[in-house]
């Protein structure tokens, strides 16, 4: 399942795994989440995660977050993978949206963030979006996280659970980003690819911190308090993040401004 390179010769090749929480009917919100770098460095994660796995004798295949967060008694199973990831390289990315702020964006609003394309001079959209699906912003918004640290000249794979119920998003939206002409961004786009999350450690990692910044999302929601700190967990998983701006929750005042530059978009 691991794409191949070829035609131009590129400087370096980025590997990303992404996953997703939220995204079933009644969630209070969405995101999507994973890790990216060079591939020296996910082998060592990967060689870390077995590891670890085999020693609580846990089978690769048997691995779920939301399961193993759940047991107290797989603490330290979990501390551990924790600290296997903070010494690898590799680099965590997450955007989140709460589901009620999305929907307080006007229909235009939605269209842009979830990917239509705006002619500012012809004052009209060419391309629809999807305005109905918090995820596309999300996904959008990781996807320009990966390529913003891809050099010039080099590639970045994208690797989804092939059992997972994005897939077919996933595969649509990544298309449709590396046929935009107008986007210098595109040549950075390497494959797509859908390995089973019960066979690679890589795609289990972005599970685990998916799932763990969702519930971070959720509970600062509620406490109201968003200064909160993330659990020692969670902190073991950001450790490599190359950008504060990296993982971010996003509220509708956040998303308003974020567009606000755009010339001529309408309001409704």
């Amino acid at each position: 399942m691991r794409p191949r390179d070829a035609g131009a010769k590129v400087f370096a090749v980025i590997d990303a795994y992404l996953d997703e929480s939220g995204i079933h009917g009644d969630a209070k919100a969405c995101i999507v989440a994973g890790y990216f770098g060079k591939k020296g460095p996910w082998r060592r994660l990967e060689a870390k995660w077995k590891a670890v796995l085999r020693r609580f004798k846990v089978p690769l295949s048997e691995f779920h977050a939301k399961e193993m967060v759940k047991k107290h008694d797989q603490a330290e199973l979990l501390n551990e993978l924790g600290q296997a990831v903070a010494e690898c390289p590799v680099h965590p990315f997450c955007y989140g949206i709460f589901t009620d702020d999305f929907f307080k964006l006007s229909l235009s609003e939605r269209k842009f963030v979830t990917g239509a394309f705006w002619n500012a001079e012809k004052g009209k959209f060419t391309t629809s979006g999807c305005p109905n699906k918090p995820y596309f912003l999300a996904f959008t918004e990781c996807l320009k996280i990966v390529t913003s640290h891809t050099p010039l000249g080099s590639r970045a794979h994208f690797f989804f659970g092939v059992d997972r119920p994005v897939a077919g998003y996933a595969t649509v939206l990544f298309r449709y980003f590396r046929a935009q002409s107008a986007d210098p961004s595109r040549k950075k786009f390497g494959a797509i690819a859908f390995p089973l999350a019960k066979e690679t450690p890589q795609l289990q990692l972005a599970d685990l911190f998916s799932y763990l910044s969702y519930q971070h999302m959720l509970e600062r929601r509620a406490s109201g308090d968003w200064t909160s700190p993330p659990s020692r967990l969670l902190l073991s998983l950001l450790r490599n993040r190359e950008s504060e701006e990296d993982t971010s929750y996003r509220s509708e005042k956040l998303i308003r401004d974020m567009i606000s530059v755009v010339p001529n978009l309408p309001k409704t």
